[in-house]
């Protein structure tokens, strides 16, 4: 997809494409290989915080506040805040919370990835 519409479909499905690409300085090319970075390693990451969640160890601390971070960096505010509030509970030890909420942040984190999968082809 073109810059332009690239970024207008980002933000017209939530994405603050403007927070990304000053991220990238403000090179399109550049916010693309991040966005494919994120896509690729995505189906990893997901397995292994569906299983970490259940151990409630430092593994999944790490593995959110990695997420909360690329999130946020790529302009996906929605999942950066969900991810921060599991880094939050994993901090204090709180598996209800992760276990109750996990689904929620594992579909926010899909969505994302196929928002970003429109323009990254």
């Amino acid at each position: 997809m073109e810059e332009k519409e690239g970024l207008a479909y980002l933000r017209e499905h939530g994405i603050d494409a403007d927070a990304g690409m000053r991220y990238a300085d403000t090179c399109y090319e550049f916010y693309g290989q991040l966005i494919s970075i994120f896509i690729e390693e995505y189906q990893g990451k997901r397995e292994t915080a569906e299983k970490e969640a259940k151990k409630e160890g430092r593994e999944y601390t790490v593995l959110v506040h990695g997420l909360k971070n690329n999130a946020k960096a790529l302009g996906a505010f929605s999942l950066s805040e969900l991810a921060y509030e599991h880094e939050k509970a994993s901090k204090a030890g709180d598996g209800i919370y992760i276990l109750e909420h996990l689904e929620e942040l594992l579909a926010e984190w899909k969505k994302t990835v196929e928002i970003f999968k429109k323009i990254n082809n």
